[in-house]
């Protein structure tokens, strides 16, 4: 693991940032409503400048929402391909998500993966869990229109809520009542399955397959217990020749009872469970944790059991020894992530938010009370504000709080991703709306086609590329 407080890290991953976020400040009030940007509906908001101080928006709120349940048989839909397919590829499609090299001269990449070339984006999506229906949305983070939406679950509904994504761009969604099912991004790496010729999956949020019909779900895992919350994809093993990530393994963190944890490690490629083992406890309030999880550069999983007495959690990724570490009783625990530096970072609910340092083992308190937090590349924390509708940026290296800005949605604000343009995407738990804010400019889009979202994982896979890929500078 990198030593927290180490230099700053050099950004290699192939992305292309629209915009780099400044320091200087700036206000402006009031809002205008622009253009139609997706399906559902998507509304522009004008806010200011830059971040500094914060600035108010208005709220344009939907009522669309869809509903796509059947009942079926679990199946596979899995074609056996490893995970970061194509990830270093020029033009095809493919994500740019990966560490690879400098383009030179002749068009081949020099310097085995590790140059410092910077690539385009193909593409990007945000991936939002409709909790009560049942679905996740597949959303385009530059245009904003709803791509598909997907039935999580053979016998549908299963209240899904968290997303985690892969640095091939595809996710996994766990259930609370049950299963974790994993969906490719791009179509090329569907399976065709069903009987009929070609590809058939979602083309929007009104177009939502049966199960079984659906041939982009690759795997769905089901367990005989319920409550699966904590989720979170490892990076996996580079392949320095091929330039992808391979074997990636998802971490999936349940609760059985009110006394022990549920601890389960996947592959991938096909869901089979290849680890299992309980950490008893170590549950916090009522039956739902752990609440959230994330990984660090070692692929060790840290979750979090949620509410006040809750517990930090850390699992070695290579003798899967287990650490509870109690967070201080200033924190009540709710989200989770580990930033660039290697701390893991806790949203807390009251009064304070945590940051802990896994060398030195000493904690941090920084006074903004929030729920889902992530690390953008310029070193800021973005938290959800507690029962508000706002963000909270914190400099992840003085602990300042840098500022509060409102966010438009609806319900009260619990997700919080960072997109691959450097966008700041806000999900509330309630409505339906999620809300993309430029920390350039303070100007607010929201997609308003959702049914009532709840996520506050690494919904975009920034997370996972930022604390577990980029290179030690």
């Amino acid at each position: 693991m990198r030593r927290p407080g180490s230099p700053p890290l050099v950004l290699l991953c192939c992305v292309a940032w629209v915009s780099a976020c400044g320091d200087d400040t700036g206000q402006q009030e009031g809002a205008s409503s622009g253009d139609s940007l997706g399906e559902g509906h998507a509304t522009t908001h004008d806010e200011g400048d830059e971040v500094g101080e914060s600035s108010e928006g208005e709220s344009e709120t939907g009522t669309e929402d869809q509903t796509g349940s059947s009942s079926g048989e679990t199946s596979s839909g899995e074609s056996g391909d490893s995970e970061g397919e194509d990830s270093s590829s020029q033009g095809d499609g493919s994500p740019k998500f990966d560490v690879v090299g400098a383009e030179t001269g002749d068009g081949t990449t020099g310097g085995g993966c590790g140059g410092e070339g910077m690539g385009d984006l193909d593409f990007s999506y945000i991936w939002i869990a409709n909790s009560p229906e049942g679905t996740v949305s597949k959303i385009d983070t530059q245009t904003m229109v709803e791509e598909a939406r997907y039935q999580v679950r053979p016998q549908a509904a299963g209240q899904p809520s968290r997303t985690s994504v892969n640095l091939a761009g595809d996710m996994v969604v766990a259930s609370r009542d049950g299963g974790v099912t994993k969906i490719y991004a791009r179509e090329e790496d569907c399976v065709d399955s069903n009987g009929s010729p070609g590809i058939q999956t979602s083309t929007g949020k009104d177009d939502v397959l049966a199960w079984g019909q659906e041939e982009c779900v690759a795997w769905y895992t089901d367990f005989s217990f319920a409550s699966e919350r904590a989720i979170a994809w490892t990076a996996g093993t580079f392949n320095d020749l091929s330039c992808e990530y391979e074997d990636a393994k998802v971490w999936v963190g349940a609760t059985t009872d009110q006394s022990n944890l549920e601890v389960m490690r996947l592959n991938g490629d096909t869901g089979v469970v290849e680890d299992a083992f309980q950490i008893p406890g170590t549950v916090g309030s009522m039956d739902r944790s752990p609440y959230g999880a994330a990984v660090d550069i070692d692929g060790n999983l840290w979750m979090v059991n949620a509410y006040c007495g809750g517990s930090l959690i850390r699992v070695d990724a290579e003798d899967l020894s287990w650490e509870v570490i109690q967070p201080p009783a200033e924190i009540c625990p709710y989200g989770i992530t580990v930033d660039s530096q290697g701390y893991v970072w806790i949203g807390g609910y009251q009064t304070y938010t945590g940051r802990y340092d896994p060398v030195g083992g000493e904690w941090d308190l920084i006074e903004a009370q929030g729920l889902g937090i992530q690390e953008d590349g310029e070193g800021r924390m973005w938290l959800g504000a507690y029962q508000q509708n706002g963000v909270y940026a914190i400099d992840a290296d003085t602990l300042q709080v840098l500022g509060y800005w409102p966010i438009p949605t609806t319900g009260q604000t619990k997700g919080v991703a960072v997109d691959f343009d450097g966008y700041i995407w806000v999900v509330s738990d309630a409505g339906t709306m999620a809300a993309r804010f430029d920390p350039d400019t303070l100007d607010i889009q929201t997609y308003d086609g959702l049914n009532a979202p709840y996520s506050y994982s690494d919904m975009t896979g920034w997370g996972l590329n930022i604390a577990a890929v980029v290179p030690q500078g």
